[in-house]
């Protein structure tokens, strides 16, 4: 009797620690608050909604454009690189089967452009445009557009496509 006693408390003890166990301790760090920078994306040309879409954190093209969804039926696609990460607030715009005509309000010198005014210029990344401007900074302005071949990102196809939207002086 005495032995049931003493495995009953036993059993009861090894249960009651198997089924409540102790529960870890977690330590905590504070670092403050986080700081998120956000992305604002805006969506533009053949899509049947353009907007501005808002992300924070490094987003590829390709999944901008899913979001973006449905694009125009006149949409061309050849040239957009899907894979192109974007880390900072940018335009993004889906060009047309149609030819687009060349307004000149949206000619742009790329002898004295801006980093954000050289990124209005279809087909212009953020890299080609910051290349761009450490080669005008390195050789000075270009005296012609066939110049902007020698530009680190830039090249024969990037060069006809960027063309019709720029001019030295």
């Amino acid at each position: 009797m005495r032995q049931a006693m003493i495995m009953t408390i036993i059993l009861t003890v090894l249960g009651w620690v198997w089924l409540f166990p102790k529960d870890e301790e977690i330590e905590y760090i504070n670092q403050g608050p986080v700081v998120l920078t956000p992305i604002d994306i805006e969506v533009k040309g053949a899509v049947e909604f353009p907007r501005t879409y808002r992300y924070f954190e490094p987003i590829t093209i390709g999944d901008v454009l899913k979001k973006a969804k449905p694009l125009s039926n006149d949409a061309d696609t050849s040239s957009i690189m899907y894979t192109e990460v974007i880390h900072s607030s940018r335009q993004v715009t889906v060009p047309s089967v149609h030819l687009e005509q060349v307004d000149s309000k949206i000619m742009v010198n790329v002898n004295k452009a801006s980093f954000k005014e050289l990124l209005e210029i279809p087909h212009m990344t953020e890299i080609r445009a910051a290349s761009l401007i450490i080669y005008r900074e390195a050789h000075g302005y270009f005296n012609t557009i066939d110049e902007l071949i020698n530009v680190k990102n830039i090249g024969v196809v990037t060069l006809e496509n960027i063309r019709p939207y720029i001019k030295l002086g």
